[in-house]
């Protein structure tokens, strides 16, 4: 089956867009983002130039960021690449093109480079942020804006690549490359200031063309390289990957977003032979049960553990500064915390789904919630301190004991908030079929507006609560923790209102 003649008859159907609408696609893309995404690109840029947001960027260490940052959102990619690669199709052309004669590089090689935008371009708009802002300030120049561009475009190649290794290798080696490209990464945060700093970074260094060249042209060879290895990609992990897509666009379609996030979840893949069943305490019992659940799936384990780390670093760094970036900071943090605990609390969500059921472990639904929280706030909390402390040194935290402890307490204080969340959001049962009825108005129908609201009312309430304990926190420790106290029984008092309507 030659891939022209399917071309042709795909080119045959009604609503097929011809070569003159996708040149005006194109047209209109290219129109957008020379009329409104650049001048918002600069005013963003050019707002971003303040006095309390410059010591950051100018950080001694800013430029070995800009090269850690990179390492590990590549080997986050690496492992997105078993769960969603960057060449996929659909589950019927997978099985109708890509699994035919035809050789798989011809058809995967266009959803594969449309997937690269997404890197680059999540690399290359914050780049030219930061640069903007380093331009307003006279602290570079034009043309280190363009080179960091030039960069940023390169490393975002790079990072697609990364991305279909995830896809093509195996299990161990997928895990193998995701750990040497995050322990790379912390290395080059460990290493002396200047050592390993990135030539790209725009602040005049005069190996910067060289950088900025050598990763463009590292890039694109990548880029190159990978082609032909598309024909190397398994039928079964294309088939697999196709139809989770699928369901999880089909769910995402019902506005259930925990729904969505379930569907991409893998398989258990080690620790069979483990036991989970034991003798002791039974909060130890529970926590070695949730341990054991937590071992059995290690990527997921370990993109929860970085994104705890990495969120509580946001978190603890917006302590130690003022104004908008503070903020932003806090709610960036707040929500990677949010998502890293998904991660640890699948015995909650186990416990509320006994409800109703006879008592095999000899437990009420209420009591397993309880029981299976332990594990996951001790959890949460250690990885909050410890990346609340990196984030405060990091971010230029000085000698001032009590903003230090500040941004220690805060993500673990954040911690039990979460987790009580994360058991009031699992007991909030099915959406109501009155947020679903049409509410036309002459703006539209606007019942989408409550259906968003039912899903996101968790994100809600832990950013308030992230705000609050922010707030409170410069007030000292023991508002801190009186408000954490205070936050995570209202939360507790809420999953238990809620346990009670669903038994009901």
């Amino acid at each position: 089956m030659a891939l022209a003649a399917v071309r042709e008859v795909w080119a045959q159907r009604s609503g097929t867009r011809s070569r003159g609408d996708l040149l005006y696609v194109v047209y209109l893309v290219v129109l957008t983002l020379l009329l409104i995404g650049v001048p918002v690109v600069r005013a963003a840029g050019q707002a971003l130039a303040r006095p309390d947001v410059l010591p950051l960027l100018l950080l001694d260490r800013a430029p070995q960021a800009s090269t850690a940052i990179p390492l590990a959102a590549a080997a986050a990619l690496v492992l997105l690449g078993a769960v969603r690669g960057p060449a996929l199709l659909s589950p019927f052309f997978t099985a109708s093109l890509a699994s035919s004669g035809i050789p798989r590089r011809a058809v995967l090689w266009r959803p594969f480079a449309r997937a690269l935008l997404a890197p680059v371009l999540a690399l290359t708009v914050p780049a030219v942020l930061v640069a903007i802002t380093l331009v307003a300030v006279s602290a570079s120049d034009v043309g280190d804006l363009l080179l960091f561009m030039l960069a940023a475009g390169g490393g975002g190649m790079l990072l697609g690549v990364a991305w279909l290794s995830g896809q093509l290798l195996g299990t161990a080696a997928r895990r193998l490359l995701a750990l040497g490209l995050a322990a790379a990464s912390g290395a080059i945060m460990l290493l002396p200031v200047g050592v390993g700093q990135g030539g790209a970074y725009p602040t005049g260094d005069e190996h910067a063309a060289a950088s900025a060249g050598g990763l463009l042209v590292a890039g694109a060879l990548a880029v190159g390289i990978s082609v032909p290895l598309l024909d190397r990609l398994r039928g079964v992990v294309l088939r697999e990957q196709a139809l989770r897509w699928e369901a999880a666009t089909v769910v995402a379609s019902t506005m259930d977003l925990g729904g969505t996030v379930g569907a991409f979840r893998l398989p258990p893949s080690t620790g069979r032979r483990l036991c989970a069943i034991g003798s002791g305490p039974l909060v130890l019992l529970y926590a070695r049960r949730d341990a054991i659940a937590w071992l059995r799936n290690p990527e997921r384990l370990v993109g929860g553990v970085l994104g705890a780390l990495l969120a509580a670093a946001a978190i603890g760094g917006s302590s130690m500064i003022t104004g908008p970036l503070s903020w932003f900071l806090l709610a960036a943090g707040t929500l990677g915390l949010w998502s890293a605990s998904g991660t640890m609390v699948d015995g909650i969500r186990h416990g509320i789904q006994t409800l109703g059921a006879p008592q095999l472990f000899g437990q009420t639904a209420a009591r397993q919630v309880l029981l299976h929280a332990t594990a996951p706030l001790l959890l949460l909390a250690v990885l909050g301190a410890v990346g609340g402390a990196v984030g405060a040194l990091v971010s230029g935290g000085s000698g001032d004991a009590s903003g230090l402890v500040d941004a220690v307490l805060l993500p673990p204080a954040l911690a039990p908030v979460l987790i009580a969340g994360r058991a009031r959001d699992a007991a909030k049962g099915q959406m109501p079929l009155a947020f679903s009825t049409p509410m036309p108005t002459p703006q539209g129908d606007i019942s989408v507006l409550l259906m968003l609201g039912w899903q996101a009312d968790a994100l809600v309430l832990a950013l308030l609560a992230g705000g609050l304990l922010l707030t409170l926190g410069t007030a000292g420790a023991a508002w801190l923790l009186g408000a954490c106290a205070v936050l995570t029984a209202l939360l507790t008092m809420m999953t238990r209102g809620r346990l009670r309507a669903l038994r009901a």
